[in-house]
């Protein structure tokens, strides 16, 4: 799952970005950074990475303090890297919240498939196999 997140997100985003050929900002740059700058590869990254750990941690803290750690984490994270990047100069905050999209939703049908997996795997597949459970 960690794999599969990580690395379709990557595809994606280089997919996005053939697609719509944004330029990057211009003015105020503090470093200088190439290729094209919608959607944001660090922003998808970010949230692929930090969102697929908490999903996967998550079945795993029972607390509800520790699941609040675990989520303010997470946002914190996400948003610190998604704000340098439009700090820095080399996106736009839509760059960013579009890499946010993307990568949410990357996340989610990824979570999606995985959860029917996981379901489909646990059901016996018919009655000879239930009775040897």
């Amino acid at each position: 799952m960690f794999l599969w997140v990580g690395l379709g997100s990557q595809l994606l985003n280089t997919l996005l970005k053939l697609w719509f050929h944004r330029e990057r900002p211009t003015i105020h740059r503090l470093i200088e950074q190439a290729g094209y700058s919608f959607p944001s590869g660090h922003s998808m990254a970010a949230f692929s990475l930090y969102g697929v750990i908490a999903y996967l941690l998550w079945r795993h803290m029972h607390s509800r303090s520790e699941r609040l750690l675990l989520i303010l984490f997470t946002v914190l994270m996400t948003g610190g890297i998604g704000w340098s990047r439009i700090y820095l100069g080399v996106h736009y905050p839509s760059d960013v919240v579009g890499g946010y999209a993307a990568s949410g939703a990357w996340l989610m049908l990824s979570a999606a498939c995985f959860e029917a997996y996981r379901n489909h795997k646990a059901k016996p597949h018919n009655i000879k196999n239930a009775r040897k459970k």
